[in-house]
């Protein structure tokens, strides 16, 4: 706000939101405004704002009343298709981890009985080409080591999808 008030600052304002601004206006107004600085200051900045709001004027493109229609009903399909999905995707990540799950429970019932297996098989077969027991049990340990990484590794790629999910999900 300026310190000084013209009584003539409205009408300054007026004749440029009219569009008649400097060229179709009062003379004495014109003349006003070129010897009083707050009217001039006036002028200039609501010229270069009716400018801006005509310019603006002519870029906005507005859709027609079927258009705007037709989109909201696909994104409320789309919204409800979404909506509709979300239990079956918890289902198929609770099965996954269940699968998983089973997988790794029959490897650990099985997995003790691994060297003797591979005994009766080399004492049944008695072929050179099977391992000796104590390579048996080494291998054993190796591969009980190898599953405790891969149980670690399952864990991690199970938890991992449902923290993003948990993390970006809209709910």
């Amino acid at each position: 706000m300026s310190a000084y008030d013209c009584p003539r600052e409205q009408d300054v304002v007026n004749a440029v939101l009219g569009g008649h601004w400097p060229d179709r206006c009062n003379e004495s107004l014109v003349a006003h405004a070129a010897h009083c600085v707050t009217c001039r200051e006036i002028a200039q900045v609501s010229v270069l704002l009716q400018e801006d709001v005509d310019h603006a004027r002519i870029d906005v493109i507005v859709p027609a009343a079927g258009q705007i229609w037709w989109r909201a009903a696909v994104r409320a399909r789309l919204e409800s298709t979404q909506a509709a999905a979300r239990p079956m995707t918890w289902m198929h990540a609770i099965t996954g981890a269940i699968v998983v799950g089973v997988f790794l429970a029959g490897l650990t019932a099985v997995w003790p009985m691994l060297p003797s297996v591979l005994n009766m098989i080399t004492r049944a077969v008695n072929l050179d080409m099977l391992p000796s027991p104590e390579v048996t049990n080494a291998l054993a340990g190796g591969l009980a080591m190898a599953a405790g990484v891969g149980v670690v590794a399952a864990a991690i790629l199970i938890i991992a999808p449902l923290a993003l999910y948990f993390a970006f999900s809209d709910d």
